[in-house]
């Protein structure tokens, strides 16, 4: 008898704390739930993100081939031909113009969606299509500057844009399940120009 009064005058205590505990539990278990509902909308950012980057990269990889080809054609020509008709000037610069990288602009602040190898290849392939950029008008022929600039200022960024991202391209279709890559633009004779160049200033 003395038990049973002692266990109801515990009653109360013992309820309040089956129940903390199953309030505690619930909380827990909707916590678990929430981080994961995050981390899959982290992973499927990520994969649009990747996405997006992916696209753009391929479609400013065929500019910077395009130009690269362009600028190399000029250079042979000039070699070649007594008055050639493409020249550095004006009318090439109009004739190749760089498109922006708006999406690349767009998703920087999310770029920590990615990888850390991911984001630097990103970052170094953009930096180097800029710095494409940037040479390009210091190709056009100025009398009152009195020298000119090698090709080499354009041309070796824009084999970095070519050549350097393919690994992280190659892992991007990895994991956007891309089975059939495009093609690599052409880049004719682009490195044997380089190679020419570089010897030139080493000699």
């Amino acid at each position: 008898m003395d038990v049973y009064q002692e266990l109801k005058t515990w009653q109360t205590a013992i309820g309040a704390a089956f129940g903390l505990i199953a309030l505690m539990t619930g909380a827990l278990w909707n916590f678990h739930l929430n981080r994961r509902r995050d981390a899959h909308l982290r992973a499927e950012e990520a994969l649009s993100v990747t996405a997006a980057l992916y696209g753009e990269i391929i479609l400013l990889r065929q500019e910077a081939a395009r130009l690269a080809v362009a600028v190399t054609q000029v250079l042979v020509n000039k070699g070649t031909q007594r008055n050639p008709i493409i020249k550095f000037d004006t009318h090439f610069l109009e004739a190749n113009t760089l498109p922006e990288p708006t999406l690349y602009k767009a998703l920087a602040p999310k770029l920590g969606l990615l990888s850390a190898d991911m984001v630097v290849a990103v970052t170094r392939f953009h930096a180097s299509f800029q710095a494409m950029k940037a040479g390009l008008p210091l190709l056009l022929e100025n009398k009152e500057r009195g020298y000119s600039h090698s090709v080499l200022n354009v041309l070796l960024p824009a084999r970095d844009v070519v050549q350097g991202v393919v690994t992280t391209l190659r892992q991007m279709e990895r994991i956007l399940s891309i089975s059939i890559p495009p093609q690599d633009p052409d880049f004719g004779l682009t490195d044997t120009v380089i190679e020419m160049e570089e010897a030139s200033y080493t000699e």
